[in-house]
């Protein structure tokens, strides 16, 4: 009785599994018509994928040094791939592997981690911010109606970078908790004092979403449908609200809303 119920959910996803080739083989014409599959296009997918992967790595590496952590290219790298796999998971599961790796290997204090990280967070969603006003302003000229929420929307995540200058003030937090308000102070005007830092991680930052929209836009093709390198770049800078916003595991959120 015990081994049976051991196999029971082995059981189910078999079954699950052999359901869904079922529904698949009795609608592989639809499937077929709406496909739009090739080779190369597999190939595009696959090399933007690993050049997402590289540009993390380098994020990671840059900002973790700033944290004055030795981290190598290759740690950033792995992290990169370590957070990809754990933000899978129904919660936030990269933040916290990366968190008890730098831990355990660089004594990076948890307050310290976390501040500064959601310092890097608030970066990333200017960055974004920017680049979808840029990218409404082209829409805009080339003739498209552009909804006002959508410009107060950016505008908004844009204008968060000011918050990197005005850290908290820890003053009227209990004496027991002076030391660990301290460090998260500590982890969230690093980049604020290092305006070079905040630049290249910019920089990077707007490399990847525009990575990210290429892979939205072959992904959409292969779909059959057409939609503009614009729009999918649009997409893809509203994408960093749904590392706050997640409605699923993996990312999933305010990013289906807006398509």
């Amino acid at each position: 009785m015990a081994r049976a119920r051991r196999l029971l959910p082995y059981l189910i996803l078999l079954a699950a599994l052999v359901i869904f080739g079922l529904y698949l083989a009795a609608n592989a014409d639809r499937y077929r018509a709406l496909l739009d599959l090739s080779v190369a296009g597999i190939f595009y997918l696959i090399l933007l994928s690993l050049l997402f992967w590289v540009v993390n790595g380098l994020i990671n590496t840059l900002f973790y040094r700033g944290l004055n952590t030795p981290v190598t290219l290759h740690e950033g790298l792995g992290l990169a791939a370590v957070n990809t796999l754990a933000n899978q998971l129904p919660f936030a599961g990269g933040l916290v592997a990366k968190g008890i790796y730098l831990k355990q290997r660089y004594r990076l204090t948890y307050a310290r981690y976390l501040s500064a990280t959601a310092a890097l967070y608030v970066c990333f969603v200017a960055a974004n911010g920017a680049l979808g006003l840029f990218v409404l302003g082209y829409m805009q000229w080339r003739g498209a109606t552009v909804p006002a929420i959508l410009w107060a929307g950016f505008a908004l995540m844009t204008a968060v970078l000011a918050t990197l200058w005005l850290p908290p003030r820890p003053g009227w937090i209990p004496t027991r908790w002076r030391q660990r308000s301290a460090q998260l102070v500590e982890g969230w005007g690093i980049l604020g004092r290092n305006g070079q830092l905040v630049r290249q991680l910019t920089g990077l930052q707007i490399v990847m979403t525009a990575l990210f929209a290429a892979r939205f836009w072959l992904a959409f093709h292969m779909l059959s449908q057409p939609v503009s390198y614009a729009d999918c770049l649009l997409f893809a800078a509203a994408t960093v609200l749904s590392r706050l916003v997640s409605l699923a595991p993996g990312g999933l959120g305010v990013r289906e809303g807006i398509v």
